[in-house]
C-alpha cells in the first residue's frame, strides 16, 4: 500500500509537459513586490548575489513570455537593461509603461497589459537547462486611480 501511494505522490509530482528544468522559489535570490501589482506602481525585483544575467517575465493564462533581459533579444525588442547591468543589480524596477515582443511576429505591447497571474524568471541562461529562480505576482489591470503617462523609467541598482 505504501508503495502504491509514493508511486502515485511521484506522478504527481512530475511536470505533464515534459520540462524538468529546476526553478527555486527563493525570496533572498528574486523577490516581487508588490505581490499584488496595480498600475502606475512598477515591479521592484530584489535579487540575490549570483541571480544571473537575463529576465523574463511570463504571463500564465496564455503562456505569453516576454524577454526582458537577454544576450541575444528579438529584432527590434527593447531590453530593460544589458545582462552585464543585470548581473550587477541588486535592486530592478520594472515600469508599467515597459513594452516587450511575446514573439518575432507580435508587435510591441506593454508586458502588463491582461489582468491575471504573471511568473519572474532569472537565470544565467533562460532558454536552456539550467534553471534559476521564480516568483509569482497577480497583475490587477488599471485602477481608477491610475493615470496615464505617470510611470517613470526603468532603475537598477
Amino acid at each position: 500500500m505504501m508503495r502504491l501511494l509514493v508511486s502515485a505522490m511521484l506522478a504527481l509530482a512530475t511536470p505533464s509537459d515534459g520540462d524538468n528544468t529546476p526553478w527555486s522559489s527563493n525570496p533572498r535570490m528574486l523577490a516581487c513586490a508588490p505581490e499584488v501589482l496595480r498600475p502606475p506602481a512598477p515591479l521592484v525585483l530584489s535579487l540575490g548575489p549570483g541571480h544571473g544575467r537575463e529576465l523574463a517575465i511570463r504571463r500564465v493564462a496564455d503562456d505569453r513570455w516576454y524577454f526582458l533581459v537577454v544576450q541575444q533579444p528579438l529584432e527590434g525588442t527593447p531590453l530593460l537593461m544589458t545582462p552585464e547591468a543585470f548581473t550587477r543589480a541588486k535592486r530592478v524596477e520594472v515600469p508599467m509603461s515597459f513594452e516587450g515582443r511575446a514573439s518575432v511576429e507580435s508587435p510591441l505591447a506593454p508586458v502588463f497589459r491582461t489582468p491575471g497571474a504573471y511568473e519572474v524568471y532569472v537565470s544565467d541562461a533562460l532558454e536552456s537547462d539550467l534553471g534559476g529562480h521564480v516568483c509569482k505576482i497577480e497583475y490587477r489591470g488599471v485602477s481608477s486611480r491610475a493615470r496615464p503617462g505617470t510611470a517613470e523609467p526603468a532603475r537598477g541598482t
